[in-house]
């Protein structure tokens, strides 16, 4: 018989114990599952903002990944970018395609948001374009005509490219007499990569001399506002050029 005034226990203090540890194990399993959560979602939106940006400004759609935690994502603040884009036209230049990687950048969410890319820490950036030598030919035409004796005049160079050389071939009119061309060269680097140019390999042997001619000018190329940028690199390929632009210097 129990006395009077005597308190029912509610379970053996091993129980108690267990149902103390119990309530921060669910809350520490809660947390671990909104943290999983947001790590799925923020890199999604943050990898669709991204698409939408580059859809505004180039034209294409692009595959995009992003990678950071969740909370660095949400300030714009990121690991590893990776953006890839396929045949596109750029600034009047068609694009075979652009691959882009980006390293410990920051960039202005409101920005992203409206379209716009505003570099907040540049980190490290290398994008890889590849350039068919129909792209190259606009270039090296404008460039051949604006580096022509005065008084010369000829209609745009066959170009032709190959891993070993790019081929000018085509005809110039000085003083009245027609006069055929072909000059082998390759592509150099000028102005601590601000500007590529065609440079010839023999001017002895070629009926038309030129100096280093401008064909691109980073200017002209892909950019991001805030983002220094230099043609780190140029590869010639069957058929087209592969640029490789880099930053900072």
């Amino acid at each position: 018989m129990k006395p009077k005034g005597a308190h029912r226990l509610t379970g053996t203090p091993r129980r108690r114990r267990r149902r103390r540890l119990a309530a921060p194990l669910v809350l520490l399993t809660i947390v671990l599952l909104v943290a999983v959560g947001l790590q799925i979602y923020v890199p999604h939106e943050a990898e669709a903002a991204i698409a939408s940006a580059v859809r505004q400004n180039v034209g294409t759609s692009a595959s995009v990944q992003v990678q950071g935690y969740f909370w660095q994502l949400a300030q714009g603040d990121f690991q590893n970018l990776r953006v890839r884009i396929g045949p596109s036209d750029f600034q009047g230049y068609r694009l075979q395609s652009a691959d882009l990687a980006w390293q410990d950048g920051q960039v202005d969410l409101g920005a992203l948001v409206a379209g716009q890319v505003k570099v907040l820490r540049s980190g490290s950036f290398r994008l890889n374009l590849v350039m068919n030598q129909q792209a190259l030919r606009q270039a090296v035409a404008e460039a051949m005509r604006q580096a022509l004796p005065a008084g010369a005049s000829g209609s745009p160079p066959a170009i032709s490219v190959t891993p070993k050389a790019i081929t000018l071939s085509g005809k110039v009119t000085f003083l009245d007499l027609p006069v055929r061309y072909r000059i082998d060269g390759d592509l150099v680097l000028l102005e601590a990569g601000q500007v590529v140019a065609f440079k010839a390999r023999d001017l002895n042997n070629s009926v038309l001399h030129l100096a280093a001619v401008p064909v691109l000018r980073m200017r002209d190329m892909p950019t991001i506002p805030g983002l220094p940028l230099h043609v780190a690199a140029v590869h010639l390929m069957r058929g087209a050029l592969g640029i490789t632009v880099a930053g900072p210097s």
